[in-house]
């Protein structure tokens, strides 16, 4: 959760931080209007994960070399103005693999691993993308998937049409990618949105009636691995 200029911006973190517990987003919103202090944690285990991740992802992007393809990177870490027109251009010079796209629709933001590119009509011409995800878990959890329907929610309204799958690249599968159906978790997806952009728009003065519940435990696990 980011503050950018009045407006509060979000992304998949606080999406399955609300599902997990609502007390978290509320403390995330005293962060950002400066009411706590951020939180500092130094934990080696997530420099380990995030360096193991960074290796995975360019392991796959090498296998994609091997193969014939040539990734289009987009730089930066953040979702800017800058970002997301390079983004929207490489999609509309019909790039065959864009890295780390930034997409964004309203105030929902997301940096994708990769975006395919595949032969399926869209605003863009006669192809569109889909969303390629690199994840350390031998299991796909379930906050993976609902970060990758926010990213084919945000995609579609870049390409004027909703990706039919999203798909995710662990470690172990040989580079082959487990496919997963879009509209099989959208539902359940725009369920869990609803419910996060209204703790959100219910602002700081509801925070203090949100009580930690059962599930406040896991938290503390929202950082980077929470959606590994």
């Amino acid at each position: 959760m980011q503050k950018v200029g009045s407006a509060l911006v979000l992304s998949a973190h606080d999406l399955v931080g609300n599902l997990y517990c609502t007390h978290l987003t509320s403390v995330d919103l005293r962060v950002t209007q400066g009411l706590l202090p951020k939180p500092v944690r130094w934990d080696p285990l997530l420099d380990i994960l995030r360096e193991r991740g960074q290796k995975h992802e360019q392991a796959f992007l090498c296998h994609l070399r091997a193969n014939g393809f040539e990734p289009f990177l987009i730089e930066g870490v953040d979702v800017t103005d800058d970002a997301v027109t390079q983004t929207r251009e490489a999609m509309q010079a019909g790039r065959a693999i864009i890295v780390q796209a930034a997409v964004r629709d309203g105030n929902w933001v997301g940096r994708v691993d990769i975006l395919r590119r595949v032969e399926t009509p869209s605003a863009l011409g006669d192809w569109s993308y889909e969303i390629i995800d690199t994840k350390l878990a031998r299991e796909t959890k379930g906050g993976t998937i609902l970060q990758l329907c926010l990213y084919a929610q945000l995609l579609a309204a870049m390409q004027g049409v909703e990706p039919e799958f999203v798909y995710v690249v662990a470690p172990w599968s040989d580079f082959r990618p487990q496919q997963f159906r879009v509209a099989d978790y959208m539902a359940f997806f725009r369920k869990a949105q609803c419910a996060a952009q209204k703790a959100v728009d219910g602002g700081i003065d509801t925070a203090n009636t949100v009580y930690p519940d059962p599930k406040t435990e896991l938290c503390g696990k929202l950082g980077d691995d929470g959606m590994r």
